[in-house]
């Protein structure tokens, strides 16, 4: 295999990755896979280590000073180097597992909770704004869950109809509740359980939010009515966000991210999820 083909094989699907983790941080983060992968290094040490770098910058940012808002930025940019790097050794070495995919996705929430409540102290103890941007800081963030979570459910939708690599949210969650029964009768760690239990909670949130999707359409079908707005979803990824919040930490103008993450980012957020009713509408209708 070239290096270019398994440089393929260790993403998710080429269509479905954010274009800011095609041009930098893949290639990034699979050159550290290739460094690491004679190693016992596993994708859940890497999926820790990246949420440790997460944390370090939240903790960078609380301190305000610039020079440490770049190492917060550096240090986030690592974190979702790690980030990528975990599911692309998970998929090379074919040793992913479902506990696995669960601490992939808690990194994000654990991050930006760090992030975001580090630059919020920052924020409130610099004379030029004050604690009233805690309000910005936290609309920011919900925004940008909001965001982050639509996308990965659209993706998910697409990878399900289109590559059959996703199972429905339904049978998900049944798999998962049957997972945490069977650690419940062989005396699992307690830890593993309470993030099962996590993960089936924000996948019943999820669902709720989003509403339940079932559609009888070809793969073709699919991805040709959905390719491209999967792609303008992806502008609203983690992947997205934490590009921007980097290049305005660079700049000391860490206020910009969250009006930049409020007013464009929840106008596209409302104008892809009207145009993503309507093309969900229009495959239903073709069903019947």
């Amino acid at each position: 295999m070239s290096l270019i083909e398994e440089y393929k094989s260790s993403l998710k699907s080429f269509d479905v990755e954010e274009i800011l983790d095609l041009i930098i941080f893949r290639p990034v983060s699979f050159l550290l896979v290739k460094l690491i992968y004679p190693t016992n290094l596993t994708p859940n040490q890497l999926s820790i280590i990246a949420m440790f770098l997460g944390i370090i910058a939240g903790i960078f940012y609380g301190i305000g000073t610039h020079q440490f808002i770049v190492f917060a930025a550096a240090s986030f940019f690592m974190c979702n180097v790690f980030d990528c790097a975990d599911g692309q050794l998970a998929r090379l070495k074919k040793n992913g597992t479902r506990v696995g995919r669960i601490i992939d996705g808690l990194i994000d929430y654990v991050t930006a909770v760090a992030t975001f409540t580090g630059i919020g102290v920052a924020l409130s103890f610099n004379p030029e704004f004050g604690p009233k941007y805690w309000i910005l800081v936290a609309a920011g963030g919900f925004s940008r869950a909001f965001q982050n979570m639509y996308f990965d459910y659209y993706r998910n939708l697409y990878m399900r109809y289109v590559y059959h690599k996703v199972d429905d949210v339904k049978r998900e969650i049944d798999a998962y509740v049957k997972f945490r029964h069977d650690i419940a009768k062989t005396g699992g760690r307690y830890a593993v359980k309470t993030l099962v239990d996590i993960y089936v909670g924000y996948s019943k949130w999820q669902m709720k939010i989003t509403k339940h999707v079932e559609l009888d359409v070809i793969p073709e079908e699919y991805k040709k009515n959905n390719q491209f707005i999967l792609r303008l979803w992806s502008w609203l990824g983690s992947t997205t966000h934490i590009s921007m919040l980097v290049f305005f930490s660079l700049i000391n103008r860490l206020d910009l991210y969250f009006w930049v993450t409020l007013i464009p980012g929840n106008i596209i957020l409302i104008s892809l999820f009207i145009w993503q009713k309507a093309i969900i509408a229009k495959l239903k209708n073709k069903a019947n």
